[in-house]
């Protein structure tokens, strides 16, 4: 049997978490519903990426949201860019963006660089 605490700190931390969780899965379920591949994601990347870097900073990921019809606030947007931010270097590459999106696509981003192509 699992001590009664063990669950109840496992229950607090997710409760504490679900703004971010639902922000995540809504932009998931967002992207299915609208049928967009990872090919069409690549194209968002690169609409999203300004300064042309191949990277997204927080300020360029948040532009994120408002195409998918999403209104959250700053600080749990920034907790998902965060999540997205695997390297932990500040900004979220497109193999990032993508695993964030389709954390099951693993065939795919085998194909791509960790760098995102030129247009």
């Amino acid at each position: 049997a699992i001590p009664i605490g063990i669950v109840g700190n496992a229950f607090a931390q997710c409760w504490n978490d679900r703004e971010r969780l639902l922000l995540m899965e809504q932009l998931r379920r967002r992207i299915a519903r609208a049928g967009y591949t990872p090919q069409d994601l690549l194209r968002m990347f690169r609409a999203l990426d300004m300064d042309g870097d191949g990277q997204l900073s927080f300020e360029e990921f948040r532009e994120f949201l408002p195409m998918m019809k999403i209104n959250k606030s700053q600080e749990v947007a920034y907790r998902v860019f965060e999540t997205y931010d695997d390297d932990g270097q500040g900004t979220v590459d497109f193999r990032e963006f993508l695993m964030g999106a389709f954390p099951a696509q693993r065939y795919y981003m085998s194909t791509i660089t960790s760098t995102t192509p030129a247009a």
